[in-house]
């Protein structure tokens, strides 16, 4: 009887064996696979392995997969089916970035706080959460501050956390703490056209406007096509008298601007007062008849018409 039992014992032990053999075999073809970026038959041996065995650990490895085949959905369902303290940190990186990829941002956002929380010192997803809580999906300035605060105590001088954080200092009008963040980027050696725009912004606000000017044109110089920047440069330009050269930029602003009926009425307008300042009453008046297409202001439309009188012979 004793050794019916022993014998029992053993047969039964050989399935669970060579199931467990099974799941080895597989996960390391699949792990070979991944290492020479054949995601493809990684995912195959990978799902051989699942059959055997659907543990944590095989979803993970199918998560991995599916994440560098770009397949963000099946990526993030896989992960969050696994216990949060359960996923290593790159599985959490990717179950973030695959939200985000996904455009679930709630739930991107809750993730991105999670991984910080328990790493800390991972600065590239530090600076894409501050970018996160910035976006018009989310909207929270005084979050980004806190991470991007919290994370400058240990590491003041990390170039793509100080880019985030500088956006989130302007975006929260704390423009001197702005303008010091974006110098240790410069000091870097790094240049962005944000940076530059951003660090003219905050110096306009603080009416520091030679300064202002002075970033503004760096940042119209790194990238002509922006818009905003000739823009913001041609305004700074008018306050400060450099008249000629605010026209320059609110022309080339205006042109790329168009069709916005709302800022190229306050170009227009701005071009208009630019002129009536030069003493050349004729293309003021010209230029505020061009803003006056966009938008019927009382007051422009007054302006214009004294100014109408004036040039009467």
């Amino acid at each position: 009887m004793r050794k019916f039992i022993i014998c029992f014992v053993i047969l039964s032990g050989i399935p669970l064996y060579g199931m467990s053999q099974n799941y080895k075999r597989a996960i390391e073809r699949g792990d070979s696979c991944m290492g020479v970026y054949d995601y493809y038959n990684a995912l195959s041996f990978y799902r051989q392995a699942q059959v055997q065995r659907d543990d944590h650990v095989v979803r993970m490895k199918l998560a991995d997969c599916y994440y560098h085949r770009t397949s963000y959905q099946q990526c993030a369902n896989l992960l969050r089916a696994v216990p949060v303290d359960t996923l290593t940190h790159e599985a959490l990186r990717e179950l973030y970035y695959s939200l985000g990829a996904t455009r679930r941002i709630a739930m991107q956002v809750f993730y991105g706080m999670t991984l910080v929380e328990r790493f800390p010192r991972d600065s590239h997803v530090v600076a894409d959460l501050i970018g996160v809580l910035l976006s018009q999906d989310y909207n929270r300035p005084e979050m980004a501050v806190m991470y991007g605060e919290q994370y400058c105590k240990t590491d003041s001088f990390n170039t793509e956390v100080n880019r985030a954080l500088g956006e989130a200092y302007f975006i929260e009008r704390k423009f001197t703490q702005c303008v010091d963040t974006y110098r240790r980027v410069f000091a870097a050696g790094d240049t962005t056209y944000n940076a530059l725009y951003y660090t003219g912004g905050s110096f306009e606000y603080m009416e520091q406007l030679d300064s202002a000017a002075c970033y503004f044109a760096k940042a119209v110089e790194m990238n002509p096509k922006m818009a905003v920047g000739n823009y913001r440069l041609g305004v700074v330009e008018n306050k400060l008298g450099r008249f000629e050269d605010a026209l320059v930029h609110l022309k080339a602003a205006a042109a790329l601007y168009e069709p916005s009926k709302s800022l190229m009425f306050v170009i227009y307008k701005t071009m208009g007062e630019a002129k009536y300042s030069l003493k050349n009453f004729k293309e003021a008046y010209l230029y505020w008849g061009y803003a006056l297409a966009y938008d019927e202001d009382k007051e422009l439309v007054e302006r214009r018409a004294a100014l109408k009188k004036q040039l009467r012979p």
